[in-house]
C-alpha cells in the first residue's frame, strides 16, 4: 500500500498525513559535534601552549601562596606557584610552579630563583614594592647550561643578575674582616660594584671573597691591580702630622673594598675570574706580599700580656714576620704551665739567604753564636709586646729543638726578668745575715757609749768646777797675776831709779 492513500477506517474528506522518512542525519546534530570539537581544540591548545613545571626548594614558604604567588623577571609574569608544600625531610619547602610557554629555553643548571620581599641588610633597603602587592617568585635566567626543573632557591636576593655588564674577580685574604655580601667596592671612591660572595676557603687557609665590578669599570682592572680593606679609617703618622683616610662613610658602616692599578700594573683588562691578593688596608699595599713561611714555638717563663696574635718579630728592630698563636698549657712534664707562641718568620724578607737545604745548619749555627728570642716592649702606652730575635753571645748554651709540629727556638729571659732575678737573689742573701744579733750588738754598744757619755759629762762638770770663771782656783790666780803685776810695776820703777840714781842703790833714794 502507498503511503499517500487514505488509510481504512479514517475520516472522510480529512487530509491524510503524508510521512516522510529522511534518509540523511538533522543538521543541528552538528551543533554539539561543533562545541565538542572547539573543545577539543582549546583543550589540546591550552596543553599545548601549557609551559613547563618546575620545582624550587626553599627554606622558608613566608609570603608564598599557591595558585596567587607570581614567578617574575624584571617584573614580568613568567610563572605561576601552584603548590606549596614542606619536603620530605621536613627541612625545606617545595614549590612547585608552572612556568609560561617558551620558558624552556631559560630554564638551565643556573638558572636562579629567590624570594622578593621586604629586606633591609647590608646598608640597602629593597623590595618595599612587596608590603602591597605581596611577596613573588624572582628569576634569573641563563642562556647557557644543561635544561633543568629542579632548583635550590638562593636564601637572599643576588647583587648581581646574569645580565649586568661587568666581570667578577676573585680575592684571597687571611680575613674577611667587615666585608659582607653587598658591600660596595670602589675605584677612587667611586662605587663601581658590589661583593657578591664571601666564604672560607674548604682548606680553611684563606677567605675567598668574590666581586663584581660594572662595565666599563670593569676595564680598570689589570693583572697589577691591587685590592685592599677600605672598611674603618687609615690612620698614619708621619713628618706632616696625622693623615687620616677612608674612602668613603658607607664603608665605614659597612665595609667595603678599593681598588687600583700602579703605573706598572699592566695594560690589559684582566680576564673574568681572575684570582687577586686582598690586602688589609692600603698601606699594605705598598709592602711585598711574602709567601713563604717558616713557623717556630717558644715558651716563655714570664706574663705575655700584651702579645697577640699578629704581633710583630723582629730582629734589631726589623720586621720579619709575626706571632701566629699564643695560648696556655699544662706542660706534660707535670711542672705546671707552659706558655707555648708560635711565631711566623718570612725568610724573603731577609737577604742573602743560604738555600732552603741549607738553612737548617744556618738556623744551628746562629742559636750556637747566641741567637735567642726575647720579649720587649712594642709600645709603651698600650703596653704591647713584641717578639725580639738577637744574638746573646752570653746566654747560656741552647740548641733548636727540631720537632712536629714546629721546631722549638730558645728563649731568654727580659732585661726586667734579670734585674728581678737579681734583686730576688740579693734579698735571699740578705735574709741570711743575723741582723737580731747585730742589732742586740748595737744596743749593747750604745747603752756603752752612753755611759761612757755621761762619765765624760760630769768628768767636764768637774774639771768646769775647777777651772771655771768662778771657781776659787781661778780668783786665787787673778789674786796672784793682779799682785804680780803691781811687783813687776814696783820692780820697774826700781829700776828706773837706779838707773836715774845708781847711789841710791848704796845710799837710799833720800840722798842727793
Amino acid at each position: 500500500m502507498s503511503e499517500r492513500e487514505p488509510r481504512e477506517g479514517g475520516f472522510e474528506g480529512a487530509a491524510e498525513a503524508v510521512v516522510d522518512t529522511r534518509r540523511r542525519p538533522s543538521i543541528v546534530w552538528l551543533i554539539p559535534l561543533v562545541a565538542a570539537l572547539v573543545g577539543a581544540f582549546v583543550a589540546w591548545r591550552t596543553f599545548a601552549e601549557r609551559g613547563p613545571a618546575i620545582t624550587i626548594t626553599l627554606a622558608s614558604a613566608e609570603g608564598l601562596e599557591a595558585g596567587k604567588t607570581k614567578v617574575r623577571y624584571k617584573n614580568v609574569e613568567v610563572g605561576l606557584v601552584e603548590e606549596v608544600a614542606l619536603a620530605e625531610d621536613l627541612g625545606r619547602v617545595t614549590v612547585r610552579a608552572r612556568m609560561v610557554h617558551g620558558a624552556e629555553r631559560y630554564l638551565r643548571e643556573g638558572t636562579r630563583f629567590w624570594v622578593v620581599k621586604a629586606r633591609v641588610s647590608g646598608g640597602q633597603v629593597s623590595g618595599l614594592g612587596t608590603l602591597f602587592s605581596g611577596a613573588y617568585v624572582g628569576m634569573d635566567p641563563v642562556l647557557e647550561g644543561p635544561p633543568a626543573r629542579t632548583f635550590q632557591a638562593l636564601d637572599v636576593p643576588p647583587v648581581v643578575t646574569s645580565d649586568e655588564p661587568g666581570r667578577s674577580f676573585v680575592l684571597h685574604s687571611y680575613r674577611a674582616g667587615s666585608v659582607d655580601v653587598g658591600s660596595p667596592v670602589y675605584f677612587r671612591r667611586v662605587q663601581v660594584g658590589e661583593v657578591v660572595a664571601s666564604e672560607l676557603d674548604p682548606s680553611g687557609e684563606f677567605v675567598t671573597v668574590r666581586v663584581f665590578v660594572r662595565a666599563p669599570w670593569d676595564e680598570r682592572v689589570r693583572s697589577g691591580t691591587q685590592f685592599w680593606n677600605a672598611s674603618g679609617l687609615d690612620v698614619s703618622v708621619g713628618a706632616d702630622g696625622v693623615r687620616i683616610d677612608t674612602d668613603s662613610v658607607m664603608s665605614l658602616l659597612i665595609g667595603g673594598i678599593a681598588f687600583d692599578t700602579p703605573a706598572d700594573g699592566g695594560s690589559e683588562p684582566a680576564a673574568a675570574e681572575t684570582v687577586f691578593p686582598l690586602y688589609e688596608n692600603r698601606a699594605a699595599t705598598r709592602e711585598r706580599m711574602y709567601t713563604v713561611r717558616t713557623r717556630y714555638v717558644l715558651y716563655f717563663h714570664q706574663s705575655v700580656r700584651g702579645l697577640v696574635p699578629g704581633s710583630p718579630v723582629e730582629f734589631r728592630g726589623i720586621r720579619i714576620g709575626q706571632v701566629v698563636d699564643v695560648r696556655l698549657e699544662i706542660d706534660p712534664s707535670g711542672q705546671g704551665f707552659r706558655i707555648p707562641v708560635v711565631i711566623e718568620i718570612e725568610p724573603e724578607r731577609i737577604g742573602h739567604l743560604p738555600a732552603p737545604e741549607q738553612r737548617h745548619a744556618a738556623m744551628d749555627a746562629l742559636v750556637a753564636r747566641g741567637l735567642r728570642a726575647q720579649l720587649g716592649r712594642g709600645n709603651l702606652l698600650t703596653g704591647q709586646l713584641v717578639v725580639s730575635l738577637d744574638t746573646h753571645p752570653d746566654a747560656p748554651p741552647a740548641a733548636i729543638v727540631w720537632q712536629e709540629p714546629y721546631p722549638e727556638l730558645p728563649t731568654v729571659p727580659t732585661q726586667l726578668e734579670e734585674i728581678t732575678d737579681s734583686l730576688t737573689q740579693l734579698v735571699k742573701r740578705l735574709e741570711k745575715i743575723p741582723f737580731d744579733q747585730i742589732g742586740a750588738d748595737l744596743r749593747g754598744a750604745l747603752a756603752a757609749a752612753h755611759a761612757a757619755l755621761g762619765q765624760a759629762e760630769r768628768t767636764m762638770a768637774s774639771t768646769q768646777a775647777l777651772v771655771g770663771p768662778d771657781s776659787a782656783v781661778n780668783q786665787e790666780l787673778r789674786r796672784a797675776l793682779v799682785e804680780l803685776t803691781e811687783a813687776s810695776r814696783s820692780l820697774g820703777l826700781a829700776a828706773d831709779q837706779i838707773e836715774r840714781d845708781p847711789n841710791s842703790l848704796l845710799f837710799g833714794k833720800g840722798r842727793e
